[in-house]
């Protein structure tokens, strides 16, 4: 991704306004017809982590200042991402799995079904697979995965963080069986959102107490997938 491009991304982190504009659609098992065997599309979710500093100082100096917080988050990004391949770590694959195991969990046959994705989003179109009642699709655009701090100091550690918007699709018709956001440790608050407490074994006072405990800091990655994957299985219910 080029530097502009990444920088894009992060302003639009800094907005905290994933999924504000996605209507919720509760599933209903009982009037959803025959579901039984669901297909889990590729996920859309970026590479690369973001470390988000909520309340960074260097925004109250405008737009330079802006630019300057944005510049020091893309080299946080870099640094944990660079903690992450050397843990061999990847997101994606990680995230697919958890997902099918979350469904799985309530019931469903499960089979993960690679997709290729042009942009960031929900899928325009679906597959058609042979044998699939219906598609999970999950994106977390614009916001994806990390840590996030509310401010600095001792008493707003960093956490991590994952931000999803997920959908059921009828494989038959494309109707929309379920629509909701999953927000594991949000920041910001929104009524409509499912939110996820983060897990206190994984926070750091700060970053450089973050990339300093590197395997507790990709293993608090790992949990709050799995338990965010955990929650849009319990969606299906």
């Amino acid at each position: 991704m080029s530097r502009t491009v990444r920088v894009a991304a992060a302003m639009a982190a800094l907005s905290f306004v994933v999924g504000c504009a996605s209507p919720e659609i509760p599933y209903d098992r009982s009037g959803a017809g025959s579901v039984h065997t669901i297909g889990v599309l590729t996920p859309d979710i970026p590479e690369k982590p973001s470390v988000i500093l909520a309340s960074d100082p260097g925004q109250s100096f405008g737009l330079i200042g802006g630019l300057v917080d944005v510049s020091l988050q893309l080299k946080r990004d870099d640094k944990l991402y660079a903690i992450l391949l050397g843990h061999h770590y990847t997101v994606g694959q990680s995230l697919s799995a958890d997902l099918v195991t979350a469904l799985q969990a309530q019931g469903f046959n499960v089979k993960p079904i690679a997709v290729s994705r042009d942009s960031s989003g929900f899928l325009k179109t679906y597959p058609t697979e042979p044998g699939i009642d219906a598609y999970l699709d999950v994106s977390s655009f614009p916001d994806g995965f990390g840590y996030a701090a509310a401010g600095i100091g001792s008493s707003q550690p960093y956490r991590p963080f994952v931000w999803l918007k997920v959908k059921l699709v009828r494989a038959s018709d494309g109707s929309v069986l379920m629509q909701d956001t999953v927000m594991y440790n949000p920041i910001g608050t929104n009524d409509k959102w499912v939110t996820v407490s983060p897990d206190p074994a994984y926070q750091f006072e700060d970053f450089d107490t973050l990339t300093g405990h590197a395997d507790l800091s990709v293993k608090g990655v790992d949990v709050s997938l799995r338990q965010t994957a955990d929650q849009v299985g319990k969606l299906l219910r």
